[in-house]
């Protein structure tokens, strides 16, 4: 399988494609992006057309002339080296989705990429976006804590606990999950995912703790509460607490003591106003298809599918913008209290965006 595009080939993706789909703020919020030069895209839409998706002036115009001064500006120092960096990356990712068994094609994953890849921006990010890529390409080539199937690693109240993880979709906050499921006989209790990733310094960045969608017996949803005794504010939900506390044990045992939990990406609130708007959009479209047609067995299942999503983002970005920051910290602080050796060295309100994290 043929798992690379060359840097040329994405920078024509991108000036033919991703950037009307981010200027329009087709689910990705509007960006500007301006280069420090633009010898590439001339040479681009200069040279003859002899393929299916051809680069035009018209599309280096509309990139020129289209930034806004209501929303984010990307400085890229050095095109050449920006669309080398996003190759790479192309490169990693689909090699990570293979190894996952995740089937992809190489320039719909491409468009995803170009498109969406800024999601994962801390305003740190912002100031240097080679560095940011680099950093994405480290985090998307390591395979230091990978299990491709279910592993036996720990126990709760005398029950086994199995991990596993998995490759995030581009739009993600990062490229793994770790997911931890407590099991009781045959019931099973599939606790919050651990959104983090590894760089080549072996230090784990943690960006949120999502709650999953997995099978909850209540009998062992009962026990987590256990971990609230003796806790005088149980602001947190015990299964987050058990999922991090987990997740530590994981790290230790593979020796990784830094850790580092950023601040929100600043496109995240943007992004899922625009999730909100869309849902709402799709669910009403659907169910205005459905009344023309109501013995369509797709439609219906599309709408029971759209309803679902609707539920999940609609008018959420306050509250999903609370659980990665606030709530987030209030779960690193509690943390605190359970693990004596998980030391938090900074306070993210006095001392920058980010919380750093050593554990003994």
């Amino acid at each position: 399988m043929h798992k690379h595009m060359t840097s040329k080939s994405l920078a024509e993706l991108f000036l033919e494609t991703s950037i009307y789909h981010i200027k329009d703020e087709v689910e990705t919020p509007n960006i500007n992006f301006i280069f420090n030069d633009y010898e590439i895209f001339e040479e681009l839409v200069n040279e003859p057309e002899f393929h299916m998706h051809k680069a035009y002036p018209e599309d280096l115009e509309y990139l020129k002339n289209h930034s806004n001064d209501d929303c984010l500006t990307i400085q890229v120092h050095d095109t050449n080296l920006f669309f080398d960096l996003l190759s790479k990356l192309l490169t990693e990712t689909i090699l990570l989705y293979d190894d996952y068994d995740d089937e992809v094609i190489v320039r719909e994953t491409a468009i995803y990429l170009l498109r969406r890849i800024w999601l994962r921006m801390t305003p740190y990010d912002i100031e240097n976006i080679e560095l940011f890529l680099q950093k994405q390409i480290e985090f998307t080539h390591n395979r230091r804590l990978d299990t491709h199937s279910y592993e036996l690693v720990n126990t709760y109240e005398g029950l086994d606990v199995i991990m596993k993880t998995k490759a995030g979709d581009m739009w993600d906050e990062t490229t793994r999950n770790m997911i931890f499921t407590i099991l009781d006989d045959k019931q099973e209790y599939e606790l919050p995912h651990i959104l983090y990733d590894i760089d080549d310094n072996d230090t784990c960045y943690i960006y949120g703790v999502q709650s999953s969608q997995g099978e909850k017996d209540k009998r062992i949803g009962k026990k987590l509460y256990k971990l609230n005794k003796g806790i005088d504010n149980p602001n947190v939900h015990p299964s987050k607490v058990c999922a991090l506390l987990l997740f530590i044990n994981e790290l230790r045992k593979n020796n990784i003591s830094k850790v580092i939990v950023p601040g929100i990406e600043v496109l995240s609130y943007r992004y899922h106003e625009l999730l909100s708007v869309a849902s709402l959009s799709n669910l009403n479209q659907a169910l205005d298809d459905y009344k023309k047609n109501p013995q369509d067995k797709y439609l219906s299942q599309r709408i029971e599918y759209l309803r679902d999503w609707y539920n999940r983002v609609y008018e959420k970005q306050d509250l999903i913008s609370f659980l990665k920051t606030e709530e987030l910290y209030n779960l690193l602080y509690r943390i605190t209290e359970h693990d004596p050796n998980f030391e938090i060295l900074n306070d993210v309100m006095i001392q920058g965006d980010y919380i750093q994290i050593k554990l003994k």
